[in-house]
């Protein structure tokens, strides 16, 4: 069975389940040498997520690839 690849709403959901697990977001920011207040911000979508927390859930960012819309000349 082939993988999709995760969207940030798909990784924002993975760290808030990590964090109920941890016991709260004080607990995995401190686990994982973050602030509280990071941690409610990337859940909450106000912040990138970065490659610190994305090593920290198990994950790895995937380059983008673009094309274009139209054939050039």
């Amino acid at each position: 069975m082939a993988r999709r690849p995760l969207h940030d709403e798909d990784v924002r959901r993975c760290l808030a389940a990590a964090v109920d697990l941890a016991g709260g977001q004080s607990a995995w920011a401190a686990r994982h040498g973050l602030t509280q207040s990071y941690v409610a911000k990337l859940v909450l979508g106000r912040r990138e997520i970065s490659p610190r927390v994305l090593s920290a859930l198990g994950l790895r960012a995937l380059p983008r690839a673009y094309e274009p819309t139209e054939p050039r000349p």
